[in-house]
């Protein structure tokens, strides 16, 4: 499950700064993949497998855009993240790497990379 904040009074501003709360159940695996903006993302609430470290609450993730990380696992607890985007346009074009090399895929419209895992 996700929740959505647009740092704007114009909800639908693709330029305004977004925050997404994001949690994942447990043992969760997020493919790998790449925003078109800056984003960071913090730790809130149990723990997240991470390019071979175990983040716990208050540890901090960073992403330049096109700079592609995962995948990461949610810890056996699950995870909660806040996710800050440059961008909400950002928070829905995403580079994932495809049998056919990276390719970008818009979210918003329903067009979903091939090995990416609805939360449920």
């Amino acid at each position: 499950m996700s929740q959505l904040f647009v740092l704007s009074d114009d909800q639908q501003a693709l330029d305004a700064p977004a925050v997404v709360v994001l949690e994942m159940p447990p043992n969760y695996v997020l493919f790998r993949h790449a925003h078109i903006c800056h984003r960071f993302e913090v730790v809130v609430k149990g723990s997240l497998e991470a390019g071979g470290r175990i983040l716990q609450p208050g540890d901090v993730m960073t992403a330049a855009p096109g700079e592609l990380y995962g995948p990461h696992t949610a810890g056996p607890e699950g995870c909660t993240t806040v996710e800050v985007f440059g961008s909400l346009e950002g928070v829905f074009r995403v580079t994932a790497e495809t049998a056919d090399g990276p390719r970008e895929f818009d979210f918003s419209t329903g067009d979903l990379p091939p090995d990416y895992e609805p939360l449920v």
